[in-house]
């Protein structure tokens, strides 16, 4: 009997250690379409539709089949370099960074 009750302990003990995976901060999209149009939009297409002004830019609508949500958020948020292209490095702060991530989930191509 005491050797389930240690065992059962170690283990409560043991999940409380492990890691779990930080989900992605939640972002306003109304403000995040205003980022869009008013920082990216100068190269990128920042609606659902349309080209890039600049042919090098990806369309904002695709951005996430290549990069993980959070993981932008987190480059954008400590103004990472996000771009082997000559891409301007803009200072998000933290919320206005989630809020564009979570208008690129709103205008996400299906593959």
């Amino acid at each position: 009997m005491r050797s389930i009750v240690t065992v059962s302990l170690t283990c409560l003990a043991l999940s409380a250690c492990t890691s779990r995976p930080t989900p992605a901060p939640v972002g306003d999209p109304v403000e995040g379409q205003k980022v869009a149009y008013d920082l990216c939009s100068s190269c990128h297409a920042a609606g659902p539709a349309g080209e890039s002004p600049n042919p090098k830019a990806p369309p904002l609508r695709t951005v996430l089949d290549r990069y993980p949500e959070d993981k932008l958020v987190r480059d954008l948020t400590d103004a990472v370099h996000i771009s082997h292209l000559k891409m301007p490095q803009f200072f998000f702060g933290e919320t206005h960074a989630a809020d564009l991530v979570a208008y690129l989930k709103t205008i996400q191509s299906q593959p």
